[in-house]
């Protein structure tokens, strides 16, 4: 697997990140560390950006023709004509297509890793099922200093299941989760819960940070903070959680994100004192 190396003055930069501290960035580009034996992604889509109705708007566009058709139609030129918006569309092919599948688009190749939704190639991002994965995976995508930051996502669906022989298992700190439905016609909705027992156990009080990473400062984010995921989400036995939204909506395409602990200040000399002073920076 490829690592992410970690020095002192990385891991207290990356204490700056909401949702717990993040390890140092991977090199420019990389946005799936290992694929087909752990999920691993870098988190670095630009809240400011993606929460903007115009790039709402063109992520519901997307959804009303084939993946591959929807980028190369008038409705993703709000997506091609920054290096904010390719690297939206990257995520999307990421989240949607599964590894060894290529859409051409915008004069470049993107490539597919996850595989959330593979019937997008071919047809509407219609059924359920698949935008509220869709939604998931992108939400877990942003970060609020657009750094890239490495989390292992896990849920549900098949295309999130690790290897027996991953890395998966030093991912122990949970970090949030993330559900909902970005790409419904008519009523667009975006949840997240804030799920790092680290923060809990040292009584820094997470959902604002939560808000920040996920939103940055937005002032048109559409999501909802609903608090510790333990009120909102239960998990199976593999762990994939199920979440609930306001209304008693049953989300079980809800996808849970996780940190390594030395980065997530879990291990070693950094002590909850150390977490208390970082949570006054922020």
């Amino acid at each position: 697997m490829l690592r992410v190396r970690i020095d002192a003055a990385g891991v207290i930069g990356f204490c700056l990140l909401a949702g717990g501290c993040g390890a140092a960035p991977a090199d420019e580009g990389e946005s799936i560390l290992v694929a087909g034996q752990e999920i691993i992604v870098m988190n670095g889509v630009d809240p400011s950006f993606f929460w903007k109705p115009s790039t709402q708007q063109a992520l519901r566009a997307l959804a009303q023709a084939p993946l591959p058709d929807a980028l190369g139609g008038p409705s993703a030129a709000v997506l091609f004509s920054s290096e904010r918006g390719r690297h939206l569309v990257e995520r999307v092919v990421d989240c949607a297509l599964p590894a060894g599948t290529e859409v051409e688009a915008g004069g470049r190749s993107f490539g597919g890793s996850i595989g959330l939704a593979p019937q997008w190639a071919s047809a509407p991002l219609s059924a359920p099922a698949s935008r509220r994965w869709m939604t998931a995976c992108l939400l877990q995508s942003l970060n609020a200093l657009s750094a890239p930051v490495a989390v292992h996502l896990t849920g549900g669906h098949p295309a999130l299941a690790d290897a027996p022989n991953s890395d998966a298992s030093e991912y122990t700190v949970r970090d949030a989760i993330m559900f909902g439905d970005l790409f419904h016609g008519d009523r667009p909705t975006a949840f997240a819960c804030a799920d790092n027992s680290l923060f809990d156990e040292c009584g820094v009080a997470l959902s604002a940070k939560t808000l920040k990473r996920i939103c940055g400062q937005s002032p048109t984010c559409g999501l909802t903070l609903l608090g510790h995921c333990d009120a909102v989400c239960t998990r199976d036995g593999a762990g994939a959680p199920t979440c609930r939204a306001p209304g008693s909506k049953v989300y079980p395409e809800s996808i849970a994100s996780s940190l390594e602990p030395l980065v997530a200040l879990s291990s070693g000399d950094l002590t909850c004192g150390v977490l208390g002073l970082v949570s006054g920076l922020l």
